[in-house]
């Protein structure tokens, strides 16, 4: 992964209305040094920042990854197996579409991981702006669609090579 440009990260943060503290630039590093598709709960963040020597107050990381979902760094959605939030680098890109464009994957359900299904990007807009209307003749605003497929990977099933 490339490295995160410290700078680019305060701009960004700076453009959500958020300060650069030691602590934010900590969980971003932590994210964005971390395997693709790693979305981890609160806890393994928890658990990460405590290993690399940088532990932090349970509740100043939920607030903390609250403000980095909001700035659009992280995006978060609910495992339901687990009753838990996961987490999930977004990157340092601003892209107003991104933002509100639905994002499909895959995530196991073994191991957590995350494969985007890029090649299902037309189809996956479609259904997403279809939900969206749907969703205004009613009279709501979607925010933003997820679109997830739950099962177990190659990897954990042993049978095929894992993801690239």
């Amino acid at each position: 992964m490339p490295d995160l440009d410290p700078t680019a990260l305060s701009q960004r943060l700076h453009q959500a209305g958020l300060r650069s503290t030691r602590a934010v630039l900590g969980v971003a590093e932590l994210f964005d040094g971390a395997a693709a598709g790693w979305a981890p709960t609160h806890a393994e963040v928890a658990d990460q920042l405590a290993q690399s020597g940088a532990p932090m107050n349970a509740v100043t990381l939920y607030r903390l990854l609250d403000r980095l979902v909001a700035a659009g760094l992280l995006a978060r959605h609910t495992a339901p197996s687990e009753r838990a939030w996961r987490f999930r680098w977004l990157g340092m890109g601003i892209d107003e579409r991104a933002s509100t464009a639905a994002v499909p994957h895959f995530e196991c359900d073994a191991c957590h991981t995350h494969f985007p299904l890029q090649d299902a990007d037309a189809p996956t807009q479609a259904v997403a702006d279809a939900l969206r209307r749907t969703l205004a003749e009613h009279g709501h605003q979607a925010a933003r669609v997820d679109l997830a497929v739950h099962g177990t990977c190659a990897e954990c099933r042993g049978d095929a090579q894992p993801y690239p």
